[in-house]
């Protein structure tokens, strides 16, 4: 399943790989080829849940507007894993 990603999502999986230092690159590598395994999507899945934890949620815990933009490319990127 080839994932069609916004202009905004490609520059935020570009930064993450950027933070990343290359030690999910396969799984980058994966998301760009749009084949991934359920390890890649772990991955993947595993580095934007620490960005929003870091970065996407405000003092009262709910998501800031860069939160809500990694949901949605958790959802994104999550969706191969439950539909199988």
């Amino acid at each position: 399943m080839k994932l069609a990603l916004t202009d905004r999502q490609k520059e935020i999986v570009s930064s993450l790989r950027a933070k990343d230092a290359g030690k999910n690159a396969a799984a980058f590598n994966s998301l760009e080829k749009g084949v991934m395994t359920f390890a890649d999507i772990d991955a993947l899945c595993g580095i934007i849940n620490a960005e929003f934890m870091m970065e996407g949620i405000l003092p009262t815990f709910e998501p800031n507007l860069y939160g809500l933009e990694l949901e949605r490319l958790l959802d994104l990127i999550n969706r191969p894993r439950l539909s199988s």
